[in-house]
């Protein structure tokens, strides 16, 4: 018996601080990541954050694979073990104070039913979507996904291009990457670029300029000028490379 009550006594103790430390977790974290699912895509996902200025608190990782919750919690992230399209598991993990989701599950049924519930739970949210199959992502953009990233036909654009020339694979990477000597940005006009022309901006390349809904491409443009408050993509150099 002595046995008995000291075994359960362990586990309503366990239960207990479980309870608190969830408690706590749902209170402090707002304006965090939510990053469903910590496989290969997943964890570079979360390394690229923390590259970007994110700290390893302010994200979030859900997977049903207990190792890949320890992997996440060993690197300093929050790790929740789980079903990532469990309501009481997002709320733990408050998607409603989130500034984004990302879903990299591996699975585009899995993607669906997340990406539904992440927005049944939080309007506003940003959810960026991870989809293998191209007639899947109508979908999941349907259930709310905001940005949908298609890592098997990116990674075909690629290697079908490197069949005839070499430096491309390498210069999109390095765009694409923290680690890059350049970048490739979305940001707002800054206040020097305003009222020159896109072509002539200095110490950086804008290839697009983004009005309101208007798209508006340097390339086709010569005479297009920066106005206040509008977006440019552009390719900067990467101050911490």
């Amino acid at each position: 018996w002595l046995t008995f009550l000291g075994t359960a006594y362990q586990l309503i103790i366990q239960r207990l601080i479980e309870e608190w430390r969830m408690l706590r977790l749902q209170r402090e974290l707002k304006d965090h990541v939510i990053l469903c699912g910590y496989g290969h895509s997943g964890s570079i996902a979360a390394s690229e954050l923390l590259l970007r200025g994110w700290q390893s608190e302010q994200i979030v990782v859900i997977d049903p694979d207990r190792e890949e919750v320890a992997r996440a919690a060993d690197r300093g992230f929050i790790g929740l073990h789980g079903d990532a399209s469990s309501e009481e598991i997002l709320r733990v993990a408050g998607v409603q104070r989130a500034h984004a989701v990302i879903v990299s599950v591996g699975r585009d049924d899995t993607t669906v039913l997340i990406v539904l519930t992440v927005r049944a739970l939080a309007r506003d949210v940003r959810i960026v979507a991870s989809v293998a199959e191209p007639e899947n992502v109508k979908i999941v953009r349907s259930g709310g996904a905001d940005e949908i990233v298609s890592p098997s036909r990116f990674g075909g654009y690629l290697m079908a291009d490197a069949v005839n020339v070499t430096g491309t694979v390498d210069f999109v990477s390095e765009l694409l990457s923290y680690r890059g000597q350049c970048q490739l940005v979305e940001r707002a006009a800054r206040p020097e670029e305003v009222g020159r022309l896109a072509r002539e901006t200095e110490g950086t390349v804008i290839v697009e300029v983004r009005r309101g809904p208007r798209r508006f491409g340097c390339w086709s443009d010569p005479s297009l000028r920066i106005e206040a408050g509008d977006r440019v993509i552009a390719i900067d150099a990467n101050p911490g490379a």
